[in-house]
């Protein structure tokens, strides 16, 4: 790139010379290596972020929110941040302070070090970034940590570095961090998780009780229906039982006819 596409002075930094010569076969077994090595040494998950410029936004927006699409609101406090303490912030940018705001509120701009400084302070949560170094596989540590103005025992924000140009979210499953820093009146972090547990199961309670009444309504409907079923046969066999009475009465000789011929007859002759 240019260097009057440089966004801040931390974006001057390339790919190091290692990275840029070596086998992309290499440099994804780097990759396994250090997931791995995360997740057995430091019980941390690197969740991945999706690579569209907002990356180091996601990467927040899923630790402070739970859900990385969130991106866009993480990026918009962040930039106002930056506003309200320019005068400190600005002596860090190597262009107008206000040319480099308004690029990086475009939803596909990188996020770098200073947008980190300022996302500690909103949170009050440090900024862990880790990579993978060459040479230093035996380290795990941060290489970089971003503090915010007050000591807090809150559980930092963690993200990992790849390539020198892509950030994920790094987590630790046995802590809940979500929510935390947002400043929230009385609210305890694992909280939501447990009202989300709740609600789940509060819903699969509604839906087997939905379900429930929805069987009871068809066996009701069955019924009904077996029902009529039974009163239209017995009637329909009633109607035919009743035509054939009325077809044997009808080959059955007529006898008060024939009394009356009788009569007529014993009249006549008399």
């Amino acid at each position: 790139r240019r260097s009057s596409d440089l966004n801040s002075e931390d974006e001057y930094e390339t790919p190091g010379r290692e990275q840029q010569h070596q086998d992309p076969a290499q440099l994804q077994q780097q990759e396994h290596w250090f997931e791995k090595a995360l997740s057995e040494k430091k019980g941390f998950v690197i969740k991945r972020m999706k690579e569209d410029g907002a990356c180091l936004f996601r990467a927040v927006a899923d630790q402070v929110y739970g859900d990385q699409d969130m991106h866009d609101v993480v990026r918009k406090h962040c930039m106002d941040y930056l506003v309200k303490n320019a005068d400190y912030f600005s002596n860090y940018v190597t262009e107008d302070f206000t040319t480099y705001i308004n690029r990086k509120r475009m939803s596909s701009c990188h996020g770098n070090h200073i947008e980190m400084q300022a996302m500690a302070e909103m949170y009050n949560r440090p900024v862990e970034v880790y990579q993978y170094s060459p040479g230093r596989e035996d380290s795990l540590e941060p290489i970089n940590t971003f503090h915010g103005i007050h000591q807090t025992e809150d559980e930092p924000i963690r993200v990992s570095y790849h390539r020198n140009v892509h950030y994920n979210s790094v987590v630790n499953p046995n802590k809940a961090t979500i929510g935390v820093g947002l400043g929230l009146p009385a609210f305890k972090p694992g909280a939501a998780d447990q009202s989300l547990m709740k609600s789940a199961i509060k819903t699969s309670e509604e839906s087997w009780i939905e379900q429930q009444m929805l069987e009871d309504k068809k066996r009701a409907t069955d019924w009904e229906a077996t029902n009529e079923a039974i009163e239209e046969q017995v009637a329909r066999e009633s109607y035919l039982q009743w035509l054939r009475d009325q077809e044997k009465q009808a080959k059955q000789p007529r006898k008060a006819t024939a009394t009356c011929s009788s009569a007529t007859a014993a009249a006549a002759s008399g």
